[in-house]
């Protein structure tokens, strides 16, 4: 068998263009989404005063995506500048890669957990809800535990990633992305049935949740996308490298989506800013309370919830609350 099968996947004499083609015009993408990340940070720096530990916990986000651009970066000029024309280099990855498979675990599982801790805020009762909760925490703990496997894969055999990929490193690799979106997946639905359960049946407050929902939707139909195209392509085309150009860009994906959520609730508001209205012409004392019909009842509206800032709506029904 031979020692190189990338190589050998090219038709007759192997093309540098073939081989690092799909490689390229990913990290094309990768760049571009990082240009949006940069500006979703701006603008929620900018706009938004959320609590410290929010705030931390973005800054954190926005840096790892800056130094995970730079190593891929690093990567792609080693591969294809110095090395240019010849496949001796992908012998081995870079050190760099490798740390950056690293980043792109936590960036992912930061992702993730901050979408549970929403489900958490939701704070809809019964068991369901529960293990809907743990559940997210425990495939997104697992997708974590895979990623951390590969970059010690990678660290110890760096000559078994891209030729004769090892046997170990695939298993974990799988174990990352497959538990990925699985996490994405529950926390998606949860995310929408809890919501759903929170509509009061206000036509305002209604259309809120709907354009919430379809802002979670999206986010989870993303990121899944990009979890199952990169296991696909990873498994099933194992002689190429079109795996890495989704990898570049799963990352970018999760910072994305993680800040459009924070910066979306401004035009949220303002799309249905007569609720606020509503809520602030009613609301002296903090809360106030809205008879809406016999079997359900609009408990409250206020203007706080935890975590998010002052001008949030908190919704609260009989059976959920929903911090928006």
């Amino acid at each position: 068998m031979s020692p190189h099968p990338i190589l050998d996947a090219a038709v007759g004499t192997p093309n540098f263009a073939q081989i690092f083609g799909p490689v390229f015009w990913g990290f094309c993408i990768s760049l571009i989404l990082c240009g949006v990340s940069v500006m979703q940070g701006y603008l929620y720096f900018t706009r938004y005063n959320d609590k410290l530990w929010i705030r931390l916990f973005a800054g954190g986000m926005i840096t790892l995506d800056f130094i995970s651009m730079a190593l891929i970066s690093q990567s792609m000029y080693y591969y294809m500048l110095p090395h240019f024309g010849s496949f001796a280099p992908l012998s081995a990855v870079t050190p760099e890669l490798t740390v950056e498979c690293l980043i792109s675990a936590m960036l992912t599982f930061g992702s993730q957990m901050y979408f549970a801790y929403q489900l958490f805020i939701i704070r809809r009762p019964g068991i369901i809800a529960k293990l809907a909760n743990a559940s997210v925490v425990i495939l997104g703990t697992f997708g974590l535990a895979g990623g951390i496997g590969c970059a010690v894969m990678m660290f110890m055999f760096p000559q078994e990633v891209f030729a004769n990929r090892n046997h170990t490193f695939a298993i974990l690799a799988g174990i990352s992305k497959g538990f990925g979106a699985a996490a994405d997946i529950v926390a998606t639905i949860a995310m929408c049935l809890f919501l759903s359960a929170a509509d009061t049946g206000l036509t305002r407050t209604s259309g809120m949740l709907k354009t919430i929902m379809h802002l979670f939707i999206n986010r989870g139909i993303l990121v899944t996308i990009a979890q199952i195209g990169l296991l696909i392509t990873f498994f099933a085309t194992s002689n190429h490298l079109y795996w890495l150009a989704f990898h570049v860009n799963t990352t970018k994906l999760y910072v994305n989506t993680f800040f459009a959520m924070l910066n979306a609730r401004n035009s949220v508001r303002s799309a249905h800013g007569q609720v606020s209205r509503m809520t602030e012409s009613t609301n002296h004392g903090g809360v106030s309370a809205i008879k809406y019909s016999p079997r359900e009842k609009l408990e409250d509206y206020e203007l706080d919830s935890p975590g998010f800032e002052k001008a949030t709506i908190h919704v609260t029904t009989t059976s959920t609350t929903a911090a928006i």
